[in-house]
């Protein structure tokens, strides 16, 4: 059974797959976990899966390094299994057109990866979490560079930290675009000012690429889904990285 750990700044989501079929459940993301704090808690999602054999492989994506060593560790204890890791190195079929390719995030690999195998090249990849990114593959398979900027909780948790006379508000649609109180006026940047971030950035890169396939991904990403409708050839994927994981194990195999 493969087991994905795709590791992020707020969550660790767990994919199981078993027959082809993938289950996932989210952690919070702990720097300071210890190791038999996370078996038990791998432990526990796979009995609550159901899952019944013994033999289990893992493939990781992290942008955690602090609990890379963690994982390794845990999978040897618990699991009597050696993680495979997305590194520098590693088979995805991609290739990096960029100026660092070692500055280029697991996460932003992988979700590359299961792009192309999913929908095709000539995509771009946005990717809503802690931070929101955008990558280009063109028709060669070559990951061109692309665009990163804060998320919509990372960038309001700053605002509220800075502010004095501003509550922290939750990531919620507003009645309308215009506000009535402090709350709603907050809510209406969150979601109305970030779809409108998100519809503008790809239309910039249409002036400059012409017309590509867009794949959204990430926590936040369906809560604006019904604002991002007027994108062309647009499709959202919660499991994306799970798939681009399970995609590169199957190539590293």
């Amino acid at each position: 059974m493969l087991v994905c750990l795709d590791v992020g700044n707020t969550h660790i989501v767990v994919g199981i797959y078993e027959n082809d079929v993938c289950k996932t459940y989210r952690l919070s993301t702990n720097p300071h976990i210890t190791v038999d704090e996370l078996g038990i808690k791998i432990v526990e999602i796979l009995k609550f899966n159901n899952s019944e054999v013994s033999d289990y492989e893992f493939i990781v994506s992290s942008v955690v390094p602090q609990i890379d060593s963690v994982i390794k560790d845990m999978c040897k204890k618990y699991f009597n299994s050696k993680a495979m890791f997305v590194e520098p190195g590693i088979k995805t079929g991609i290739k990096i057109k960029l100026d660092n390719p070692k500055e280029l995030g697991a996460d932003i690999l992988v979700g590359a990866v299961a792009a192309v195998e999913e929908y095709g090249t000539n995509v771009l990849v946005i990717d809503m979490g802690t931070a929101i990114t955008l990558v280009y593959i063109n028709q060669n398979k070559e990951l061109l560079g692309g665009t990163i900027f804060p998320g919509i909780r990372t960038s309001f948790s700053s605002l509220f930290s800075g502010t004095a006379k501003l509550e922290e508000t939750g990531f919620e649609k507003p009645k309308d675009i215009i506000g009535s109180d402090t709350k709603s006026c907050i809510q209406s940047g969150m979601v109305y000012g970030y779809a409108s971030l998100i519809e503008g950035m790809v239309n910039k890169y249409h002036d400059k690429l012409g017309p590509f396939k867009t794949v959204i991904t990430g926590g936040d990403a369906f809560k604006l889904k019904e604002l991002l409708g007027s994108l062309d050839d647009c499709y959202f994927d919660s499991d994306l990285l799970i798939k681009g994981l399970k995609i590169i194990y199957n190539k590293n195999k």
